[in-house]
Order: C-alpha cells, then structure tokens, then sequence
C-alpha cells in the first residue's frame, strides 16, 4: 500500500494541468470538499498570470459554495461565509506560488481551495 500512495500521488500531479484551462478538479481531503488549482501553466509573477490564477480560484470557490437554488437568508449567509474562508485560505498559497516561481521557474504548483 506504501508504494500504490505515491504512485496515485504522481498521476495526480499529472492529471493536475489538465484541468488548467477548464474546471479544477474537487477532491475531499479530511472530509472537506476541495478544489485543486493548477498554476504550472502561468506566470505568477506577471499580472496577467497572477490575475489568470485569482480568477481561478474565485470560481473554484463558488463552485464549492454556492450553488444555483433558492434558498433562505441563513443559508446563503453560510455559502457566503465558505466561499470568503475559502479565498482566504488561498491567499497564502498565492503568495508562496509567486515566491517559489521567484526562486525557480519550473513548477507543476496547484493551489487547494477548501470549502471550509
């Protein structure tokens, strides 16, 4: 079982930039749904790069949280309340993105955004 971890670990990270151009792909991790953003096609230390990964993250966040129904005020407040925790929990995943893309160019860096 040691072995078949990293070897789904690694088609993971290859699935990974597949998803670039399109939808992050949502896996649960400690029960928590979560939205992995790939950024190894950007870059973020541009702006046109880095504002190509926020815009990733704000819809891999309301994919997580919001969804299309009517619903009543304490509901929305809580979809609310996910998806500002979830861009929050991002942000410093960005920041280390850019300084690691600083310190070395080739990356196949994901970003996790989590529904909690």
């Amino acid at each position: 079982m040691q072995i078949l971890k990293p070897a789904l670990f690694g088609v993971a990270l290859i699935a990974v930039p597949a998803f670039a151009q399109g939808e992050s792909p949502v896996v649960v991790e400690g029960g928590v749904p979560t939205a992995i953003v790939s950024y190894a096609d950007l870059d973020v230390r541009s702006s046109s790069g880095l504002a190509t990964l926020n815009g990733r993250i704000t819809r891999a966040a309301s994919r997580l949280c919001f969804d299309d129904a009517h619903k009543d005020v304490a509901t929305k407040a809580a979809e609310a309340r996910c998806f500002d925790t979830a861009m929050t929990r991002a942000k410093p995943q960005v920041e280390r993105a850019i300084a690691e893309r600083t310190l070395r160019l080739a990356s196949n860096g994901a970003i996790r955004v989590a529904a909690r």
